[in-house]
């Protein structure tokens, strides 16, 4: 974050006669002189980076059978980028907008022939690419993995180029940029016809960003499932039967493709698929999420997600280590009732790449640590001995990732959540990746209430015949596998209760300044139905949207 600061001072002689500085200043009463105004400009420059290129299209060349021709048209792709950790771009090579297939398809043969990938000097067909830098470039890029010759065309994102710094828009400033070549090889048996097919090239931010990941819109199982956007893109019979093929309870894996991060989930007893990790997106203000990616948009009386798209226009708590009006950025804390008044404005915290590192045996694991962590400066800052950390496979397990947390505002995926007072009104959006949601509370089907109960967990502790605190084995189910529900704490400006207590956001409203949540207490009590001030840091866990949706208002909760 890039932080302006203007300070506006005059100093006048004469009694009565009062100083101003530019827009809404502190306050007089500072130093030994009152009449000073301090103004402060808090100034924040999201990353904007975006991929262009001139000449796509114009690749068309006749060739004679058993001849070449290695230069097929030209495309010059400029990238420019203020991501000071730099960026790469990736491509793939894809037919008939179906990503994955790479080859050149005939066009009106009734028995479509295609050309393969390769750069053959004889024999069968094949078609190449290569790519070139501009080496007067103020800022080049970096050609990666040989596409600076002739390459296979990758059936699979591939990285062809990076930069590991930011670039510059200036006008007198060379951006990056990258020209596209292509080769063909016709052997004398390939069938006369129009051939065409088409390369994608993907940006992402920073350079040591995940590759891109190819959804299948065609999948039947879970197995052919690649990202976690499937599970919108297939159709109902599909996703059907990619929900039949999972084995209840084990763990899959895979990618959401707007972040590249991997997730686990599983089919668990209620019959739904749910997230097994807490959601970890990075909201940035002046970001775009669409219909394609987000779960946004989204139709109860179709079933289908319509065209949205949603840009936070805030998105990241301060950092500061007391519950303030720096936390708040301009907003008020309620002292009162412990949350910001300004909750209905999207915010995200994200405290960095930590897990829990404990066995999780029993509740004891958990129970033993009751953390308050401090992330205001870059040094995690945990009360006690913490057993928070990044992930050793001797001593953790993937699935306790602390994650992100947010205000209900932005879990909804809105800018302003303010109008929605409704009791029991279900929102039917939210920042999960398409065709997931955030769960419901009390009653149906996907829901905290009808998973936790499927699992006969008890909503408090015991004491037992020795006078230990005690549980069921069902309440047991709540943080151990499949389910595991992290004690990932709450964020209020510091992270505390990490160990102690974890708390989930639902899609459902409370009144004006509360929503519904789920949460547990590793030191007693559960609930899958608390309404929870609007302005807390929570985590988030996405289910699966069924098949199809019958959801009213009456049964929200």
């Amino acid at each position: 974050m890039v932080f302006l600061t203007i300070v506006f001072g005059l100093f006048l002689a004469s009694s009565g006669v009062s100083a101003f500085g530019l827009g809404g200043g502190e306050g007089g009463g500072e130093g030994e002189d009152e009449n000073v105004v301090v103004d402060r400009v808090n100034l924040f420059v999201p990353p904007s980076c975006s991929l262009s290129g001139t000449g796509e299209n114009s690749h068309n060349a006749t060739i004679s059978p058993g001849t070449y021709n290695s230069e097929i048209g030209t495309t010059t792709l400029k990238a420019i980028c203020n991501d000071s950790e730099g960026f790469a771009i990736y491509a793939i090579g894809y037919t008939n907008d179906m990503d994955g297939n790479n080859t050149l398809a005939s066009t009106t043969l009734a028995t479509p022939i295609t050309i393969n990938t390769g750069t053959a000097t004889s024999g069968n067909s094949q078609w190449a690419m290569k790519l070139a830098t501009n080496s007067e470039a103020s800022y080049p890029i970096e050609l990666q993995n040989g596409f600076g010759a002739f390459h296979t065309v990758p059936d699979d994102y591939m990285l062809v180029a990076k930069r590991m710094a930011n670039t510059d828009a200036g006008t007198a400033a060379i951006g990056s940029v990258l020209t596209t070549t292509y080769q063909v090889f016709v052997s004398n048996m390939q069938p006369a016809d129009t051939y065409t097919g088409k390369v994608k090239y993907v940006m992402v931010h920073s350079a040591t960003h995940s590759a891109p990941v190819v959804c299948n819109p065609n999948a039947t199982t879970i197995s052919e499932v690649k990202c976690m956007q499937d599970f919108g893109n297939v159709d109902s019979t599909n996703r059907a039967a990619i929900l039949a093929s999972m084995t209840a309870g084990q763990q899959y894996t895979m990618q959401d493709k707007r972040d590249g991060k991997t997730y686990t989930i599983a089919k668990l007893a209620d019959g739904n698929v749910w997230m097994t990790q807490n959601l970890d997106l990075d909201l940035v203000a002046g970001d775009t999420y669409t219909n394609e990616d987000t779960d946004i948009g989204y139709n109860t009386t179709t079933g289908e997600y319509e065209t949205a798209a949603w840009s936070p226009i805030r998105s990241t708590y301060a950092t500061s280590s007391s519950q303030s009006t720096t936390w708040c950025q301009g907003g008020t804390w309620n002292s009162q009732y412990g949350y910001c008044e300004s909750n209905n404005t999207p915010e995200s915290y994200d405290p960095g790449d930590f897990y829990w590192n404990s066995t999780l045996s029993d509740y004891n694991d958990w129970g033993a640590y009751d953390q308050t962590c401090d992330y205001s400066t870059s040094t995690l800052s945990c009360s006690g001995t913490s057993p928070i950390g990044t992930y050793i496979s001797s001593t953790g397990t993937a699935q306790y990732h602390l994650g992100n947390y947010y205000n209900w505002t932005a879990a909804v995926a809105m800018n302003d959540s303010s109008s929605y007072t409704t009791q029991n009104e279900l929102i039917e959006q939210s920042i999960c990746p398409v065709g997931w949601t955030l769960p419901r509370t009390r009653t149906g089907d996907d829901t905290f209430y009808s998973l936790w109960n499927d699992y006969d967990m008890v909503y408090s502790s015991f004491i037992d015949v020795n006078g230990n605190l005690s549980y069921d084995n069902g309440e047991m189910a709540l943080w151990t596998s499949p389910l595991y529900f992290s004690a990932s704490g709450v964020f209020d400006g510091v992270l505390f209760n990490v160990g102690g207590d974890g708390s989930f956001w639902s899609s459902v409203v409370n009144d004006e300044f509360e929503a519904w949540a789920a949460g547990f207490a590793v030191n007693g009590s559960i609930s899958s139905s608390n309404n929870d001030y609007r302005g807390g840091g929570y985590s988030i866990r996405c289910v699966a949207r069924p098949v199809s949706s019958s959801i009213s208002v009456q049964d929200a909760l």
